[in-house]
């Protein structure tokens, strides 16, 4: 297994935007593995990219959830050999649904195809994509279009960055992956139908939770949130529970429990700077709260995370 499946953290803007990292400058993609049991009860909230996203379930099951518009557009659980396509922009999550579950990403940019955006053959093979009216698609080895993107997945994954021709081989499978989708999305029909009204509020939530994303080690309000959409406390809570399926708080406790775990995980910093960074104002009640959530305590949470890096180093 080459370099390119490291271990993942979500680390996203003040917009929720997600900035991807691409291993080599040369070439705008980034391939990884996601070990859930590093995440917090081995979920990541919702974010999103400008990036396109391809995710292939290499063991275990995961549940993912795509949103479009107020309400979420598709909830499914995928298994080991099942993948998943997320547009441009859209809003998704997912959880593991067992232990030890691992799955591949691959994100890459529109420009990874060097395209002319106003040329004939992005208007031709990209932008249809882009336009598609779905925020992402399901991907099951039981459709033979979807077999073939799999396994393109399967080749992208196992292949090794210090393989010869390494970006030429990246290119070459990125291409395959787009035609089978290309021909995919064309069989698509019964789009579902998004009232502006409905845009218009997932606008607000993204505002909301770009200032949670940008404040959260900071005491902050449901009135500061709400006027971060320039909204009612009405408002606030109806996007929250329409969108999120959460209160404010409550979305706002996770978050900060989620950037604890990230950095327990990820840091050799205390328990006690750690719950004070990320807006607890006590670390015992920080440590009550992660233990409540997860099970485990801060510190045997980091210890089992070091556990999970050495198993790995050991494959």
């Amino acid at each position: 297994m080459g370099s390119n499946t490291g271990n993942k953290i979500v680390i996203v803007d003040e917009n929720l935007l997600e900035r991807i990292q691409y291993q080599s400058n040369s070439l705008p993609i980034s391939t990884c593995a996601d070990f859930f049991d590093n995440y917090l009860n081995g979920e990541f909230n919702y974010h999103w990219h400008e990036e396109f996203e391809f995710g292939l379930v290499l063991k275990g099951s995961v549940e993912y959830h795509i949103t479009q518009g107020k309400h979420e557009y598709a909830c499914k659980t995928l298994k080991q050999g099942e993948g998943v396509f997320v547009n441009t922009k859209a809003l998704h999550m997912a959880r593991q649904l067992e232990p030890d579950t691992q799955m591949f990403d691959c994100e890459f940019p529109s420009s990874f195809f060097s395209f002319q955006m106003s040329g004939p053959i992005y208007k031709k093979n990209i932008l249809p994509i882009i336009k598609l009216p779905v925020p992402g698609i399901f991907l099951s080895p039981e459709n033979e279009k979807e077999r073939e993107m799999i396994g393109s997945l399967y080749e992208l994954h196992k292949l090794a960055p210090d393989t010869l021709g390494y970006e030429l081989k990246c290119i070459e499978l990125v291409c395959q992956i787009w035609r089978e989708l290309l021909s995919l999305a064309a069989d698509m029909k019964d789009f579902p139908k998004i009232q502006n009204s409905e845009l218009i509020q997932e606008q607000r939530i993204r505002a909301m939770l770009s200032f949670i994303h940008t404040h959260y080690g900071e005491d902050i309000s449901i009135d500061s949130i709400a006027e971060a959409a320039n909204v009612s406390r009405s408002e606030c809570f109806r996007c929250f529970k329409e969108i999120i399926r959460k209160t404010p708080i409550e979305y706002l406790c996770e978050y900060r429990l989620s950037r604890a775990a990230q950095l327990l995980a990820g840091t050799d910093e205390t328990i006690f700077h750690i719950s004070y960074s990320c807006g607890f104002n006590s670390a015992s009640y920080f440590s009550k709260l992660f233990k409540e959530k997860c099970g485990l305590s801060p510190g045997q949470f980091r210890q089992s995370t070091q556990k999970i890096q050495i198993r790995k180093d050991h494959d």
